[in-house]
């Protein structure tokens, strides 16, 4: 179930108020007998990139958890435990080889932090509203082992508090939803809002241009959106320019990308319009999908300012749209 950017009152009795944590959305499936699994939203297999996470969830799952479906987020933490951003992971979520991903893990520490429950035995909870929901997800966790397998923080009915604490620790923003809600896999739904704080969203990139200097790799992503060819038909395959994107990157994320990036090499610009710039463009089919944050929208279209946030494995270019708020009913 997905988060529709929307407004939301800050003091609904009818809404639950939470973080909106910055990681990789995971669903985790659990067996009485002890085995895990983890998927992205888009169903790739996690398990192995997350060990730490799938040993904390096998012994206690062996001993008292039983079957469950959990939906949740990992996350990367600090030295002091606390939740980062989404940025923290990217040099986890490339990484296949047993050794590499345990080296890794021991330098940056990951968490799961759940917020729901779409499954309890050989029960489907999804028709449950999300109140019933969260009741039989604290109960259920009460005795998992802490600090890798975290609850979500969750405050009913004022949201007030937990909105001035992201706006003064920098969060991305809060996620406000309607208590009465039921689960709607797949879905991206009002009942779910996000509230943000800084503009960011995830974009296809179509290209890259020459570097510059002792950069190495590339000196940007060329970045766009689905184009519309006409009367409604709208081509992932066929790209609307909104920037470029030059800043942001580590010396280890322009290595790992550029790798991905040599793999789609084409001839052929994919976007509707060949876009400007400033050094020489290299074309790719547009499959990947990376998040940026930015300061906001030009009237024509654009991005100002933008920073690369990190590289998304688990979204489908075939789902990214530019995030904007319904227009008001008033």
């Amino acid at each position: 179930m997905l988060a529709t950017l929307a407004d939301a009152p800050l003091d609904d009795p009818n809404l639950v108020y939470e973080p909106k944590y910055d990681g990789i959305r995971a669903l985790v499936t659990l067996t009485p007998s002890g085995e895990v699994s983890i998927a992205s939203r888009l169903g790739n297999d996690k398990t192995a990139q997350f060990p730490e996470i799938v040993a904390a969830f096998a012994g206690w799952a062996r001993k008292s958890a039983g079957a469950l479906l959990l939906d949740g987020e990992i996350v990367a933490l600090g030295p002091d435990g606390v939740p980062l951003g989404f940025g923290r992971l990217q040099e986890r979520i490339h990484l296949v080889a047993a050794r590499d991903v345990a080296r890794r893990a021991a330098t940056q520490p990951v968490a799961l932090v759940v917020f729901d429950l779409l499954r309890e035995g050989n029960t489907d909870l999804c028709g449950l509203p999300l109140r019933e929901r969260r009741v039989r997800l604290e109960a259920a966790l009460e005795s998992a082992p802490a600090g890798v397998i975290r609850l979500s923080r969750q405050v009913v009915g004022d949201g007030a508090a937990l909105m001035a604490e992201a706006q003064a620790e920098g969060w991305e923003g809060l996620i406000a939803k309607d208590a009465r809600s039921v689960y709607r896999p797949g879905k991206r739904t009002p009942e779910w809002r996000k509230l943000k704080l800084v503009q960011r969203q995830e974009f296809v990139v179509g290209g890259w241009t020459e570097p510059r200097g002792s950069r190495s790799r590339f000196g940007s992503l060329i970045l766009g959106l689905a184009a519309d060819r006409g009367r409604g038909d709208v081509s992932p395959d066929l790209l609307r320019y909104v920037g470029h994107v030059g800043s942001g990157f580590s010396d280890e994320t322009l290595k790992a990308l550029g790798a991905r990036l040599d793999t789609l090499a084409r001839a052929e610009c994919p976007f509707d319009v060949v876009p400007p710039s400033n050094e020489t463009p290299h074309w790719v089919t547009p499959r990947l999908v990376v998040e940026v944050r930015f300061a906001e929208w030009t009237a024509d279209g654009h991005l100002r300012h933008p920073i690369f946030i990190g590289l998304r494995d688990d979204i489908a270019p075939t789902s990214v749209v530019r995030e904007a708020p319904p227009p008001s009913s008033a």
